[in-house]
């Protein structure tokens, strides 16, 4: 009778993460010691009145809700379905729970010892990684379902570790070799690259075929010159556990064809830009080819289709959101670069400029559904006005082509084109200096685009200018960041009180989730507050939120599960806006969470949840 209560305990507990990936023997272990225990409507489960926690709870039937001790119900609340466990970080840390759980309507809980959890934890990798990264492991299935799932067609794998793609043994030779000795020996061998390596094996450099003419060739060395001195000593170099997609990346930001790959910072070998995107349907090098060669407009919209092409490749390959926005936006900042090449010319541009990239370009978050957002600053003498007259026509056609590439013009008109914003740096100072001064409504609009500038064409000294400016005058507002403070709270988390999600049920898509402006922005306008406030230089969320951990804002712990977070909210979109069909318009950025499965499901449930988490914390912080 025992084991056909436990074989259907096992049955019913294997519908749920992560059970279903833990084997037979501690799925037993786990059904022999769980008591079902029962609570009826209202009835509190655990709270941290309790002291350090004595039961893991996993709900079998019924609803649960979580929700900060002694604050009200709303941003920071979860409500909790079968299958779900808590409260697993008390549990892991073995002290009372931060949050109090409550019965929403009569529940059956599974219980289980905390000194039987900790036997499980003991027995079971699948779980102890569950319960100590429990938002992590979900998001690594998730993906790997994503790759699974769009995995036909789709060449590569571009989260393989680099070892698996290094063909052959690496040809390197010590710095003191002659260059006639290594121009020989890569002509005998075809190879591409010679790394110059110490006497222990780690990489000093790298000479390349394309170092040959520019080196070698034009300035005539004498032919016993050591290599040592004719190398690139910039070597870039990743570890050989690394993903083939950071090799991408860091070709496009260093504009270089090898990476070296090291094991334990010794030379392992070389992957080149042919090894990595051979079999791709779009290559990377030739994208950024036909960027930098285009002549027009029009094969530059050719070029930046390419992107868009490379971009969905990658993503159903299961690359993860932050990585894969960085290389989108950087290639979409050599398309807006080699636009504003092409364009600048024809118009004497008075004296010192500079193009800068706003709201998600600034933050190098761009999706696919993405329009313009961007500024021109200059450097005027007395005259802003005659100087403002002469980039107007200059902004205006390089507005006009980055739609034709693909980037629609913005509906707000913050563009360069517009004379509101192609200023002077002066000009710049003031506005800033008025919004920071001022914060009404308008002026905390414009926060949430122009305090994520960064320079991408023409000097970017001015921009360095105008940054000390702002971030010193925005942490000596104390009044500033408080609006910036409320006006970031005005967005609760889109979790509901009677069921999971609370999705709009009205507009042109009701009962869908709004993944941009209910999602992605609370992370957003949050990790923008944390960086004003702490003078960070940052514009990237991911880079705000780590900079608010390294200087103490945040617990390193609360700062990850919150880029864990904001970044599968990204990816959400992503693949709404990469993968789905027949998108409406206006509807790139919703999904309807009852289409999700399962395991989708929660997760979006805990990354907004996490977003509760932060706007508690800005909540005690400016005593809101």
């Amino acid at each position: 009778m025992a084991d056909s209560l436990q074989d259907a305990t096992i049955a019913a507990l294997r519908a749920y993460p992560p059970f279903d990936q833990m084997g037979g023997k501690s799925l037993r272990f786990l059904a022999a010691r769980l008591q079902l225990a029962y609570y009826a409507k209202g009835a509190v489960i655990a709270a941290p009145s309790g002291g350090p926690a004595r039961h893991l709870h996993i709900l079998k039937q019924g609803r649960v809700r979580g929700g900060a001790a002694g604050a009200p119900p709303g941003a920071s609340d979860v409500v909790m379905g079968a299958g779900e466990c808590f409260p697993l970080g008390a549990l892991v840390a073995q002290r009372a729970t931060a949050y109090a759980y409550g019965a929403e309507e009569d529940c059956f809980c599974w219980e289980l010892s905390a000194a039987d959890f900790g036997r499980l934890m003991a027995r079971s990798a699948h779980f102890r990684a569950f319960c100590t990264r429990a938002l992590s492991t979900l998001l690594e299935r998730s993906h790997r379902a994503l790759s699974a799932e769009a995995a036909e067609g789709v060449a590569g794998g571009m989260l393989r570790p680099l070892r698996d793609i290094v063909v052959r043994a690496p040809v390197s030779c010590a710095p003191d070799t002659p260059v006639r000795d290594v121009l020989a020996r890569m002509h005998d061998m075809r190879i591409g690259s010679m790394i110059i390596v110490a006497a222990d094996g780690v990489p000093l450099g790298i000479f390349t075929t394309l170092d040959v003419l520019g080196r070698v060739a034009l300035p005539q060395p004498d032919m016993g010159t050591p290599i040592a001195t004719l190398m690139s000593s910039d070597v870039v170099a990743l570890e050989e556990e690394s993903p083939v997609v950071d090799a991408a990346l860091a070709m496009v930001r260093h504009g270089i064809r090898h990476v070296v790959v090291t094991r334990d910072g010794r030379l392992r070998g070389v992957v080149s830009e042919r090894d990595l995107f051979g079999l791709q349907r779009s290559s990377l090098r030739r994208i950024v080819e036909r960027m930098k060669s285009a002549a027009t407009v029009a094969e530059l919209a050719e070029a930046a289709a390419e992107v868009r092409g490379l971009a969905r490749s990658l993503l159903a390959q299961g690359v993860g959101a932050e990585q894969l926005t960085q290389m989108t936006c950087a290639l979409n900042d050599g398309i807006a670069q080699r636009a504003i090449g092409l364009l600048a010319p024809a118009h004497a541009l008075p004296g010192q400029w500079c193009w800068l990239a706003l709201g998600s370009e600034g933050r190098l978050e761009q999706t696919l559904a993405t329009d313009q957002d961007n500024a021109l600053m200059f450097a005027a003498g007395d005259d802003a006005g005659a100087a403002r007259a002469r980039f107007l026509p200059f902004a205006q056609e390089v507005n006009a082509a980055l739609a034709a590439c693909g980037f629609p013009l913005c509906k707000g008109e913050i563009m360069a084109r517009n004379p509101r914003w192609c200023l002077s740096l002066e000009e710049w100072r003031t506005l800033f200096d008025g919004w920071i001064r001022n914060a009404q409504p308008e002026a905390l609009l414009n926060a949430a685009i122009f305090f994520d500038f960064r320079p991408l064409a023409g000097e970017a000294k001015l921009a360095g200018a105008l940054r000390e400016t702002v971030l010193r005058a925005a942490a000596g507002s104390a009044a500033f960041r408080r609006a910036m403070a409320e006006n970031a709270l005005r967005v609760p988390p889109p979790l509901g009180l009677l069921r999971d999600f609370t999705p709009d049920d009205a507009g042109a898509f009701p009962g869908t989730l709004d993944l941009k402006g209910a999602g992605a922005r609370l992370f957003v306008d949050l990790a923008r507050l944390l960086a004003l406030a702490h003078a960070l230089p940052a514009t990237s969320t991911a880079a705000r939120l780590r900079g608010a951990a390294a200087a103490g804002a945040l617990p390193a712990s609360e700062a990850e599960a919150a880029l864990e977070a904001f970044h599968y909210v990204q990816m959400l979109r992503l693949r709404r806006q990469y993968l789905a069909q027949d998108i409406a318009p206006g509807a790139e950025n919703r999904v309807d969470p009852e289409r999700l499965n399962a395991i989708d499901r929660r997760i979006l449930k805990e990354s907004l949840r996490q977003a509760g988490v932060l706007q508690e914390r800005i909540k005690m912080d400016y005593a809101l």
